[in-house]
């Protein structure tokens, strides 16, 4: 669509942040962070989606015939285990709210495509989702690009609509703020560490992707 982001994947050696600029952004992925996404949305979205544009030894057409179906249980498992960076907000919030609200999206896009799939009908477009849905809100919510400032009301609405989503509010963050979870997680270099560390905004520019452990949902 005219209107539409273009996200270009470049396959590279070493590990690098992404980059944007407007509408495009280029994400950058070792092969053996692309073997992470199997069985991943991230995976199936590039099956379904991509288009080579250049790949002269067949390397990433062959990485993408390697990807598999979704195991979207282990997808829903994931984000909840993930919300709990949400849920220490009179510590973090409105500090950390541009990031926070970031991977809120991220997260509740990630649960509803897993879901679309779940059920045989598979979608990776929040304008689709809205339709689906039928809420119009949804398309300009999950939005993962947006223009003007971070908004508290779409934090909160991220974050309550998660919790609808898995039948409970989210867990509480048992270390207490935002900070002290990236301290006492460092060790485990998980998935929990990672979206911290991208909702602390100090993981390189650019779109959902772009953290030091890639987060292939």
């Amino acid at each position: 669509m005219a209107d539409s982001d273009l996200d270009l994947l470049a396959l590279v050696d070493e590990a690098r942040p992404s980059e944007s600029s407007g509408a495009v952004s280029v994400s950058f992925y070792t092969r053996e962070q692309l073997k992470t996404g199997i069985g991943t949305l991230f995976g199936a979205h590039l099956r379904r989606d991509a288009k080579v544009l250049w790949d002269p030894r067949n390397d990433f057409a062959n990485m993408l015939a390697d990807l598999g179906d979704v195991d979207t249980a282990r997808v829903f498992a994931r984000v909840e285990a993930m919300s709990e960076v949400f849920g220490s907000p009179e510590r973090d919030l409105p500090k950390y709210l541009p990031g926070l609200l970031r991977e809120a999206r991220y997260l509740l896009r990630s649960s509803l495509y897993a879901q679309a799939i779940s059920i045989g009908a598979p979608c990776f477009s929040v304008r689709e989702l809205a339709q689906r849905h039928a809420d119009p809100t949804l398309a300009e919510l999950l939005a993962s690009r947006r223009t003007g400032e971070p908004s508290q009301n779409d934090y909160d609405e991220c974050v309550k609509r998660l919790g609808a989503f898995f039948g409970r509010p989210v867990r509480r963050n048992r270390h207490g703020s935002l900070e002290a979870l990236i301290v006492n997680e460092w060790e485990n270099r998980g998935d929990l560490l990672s979206i911290a560390f991208m909702a602390l905004g100090v993981t390189g520019s650019g779109g959902d992707y772009a953290e030091i452990e890639k987060i292939l949902l």
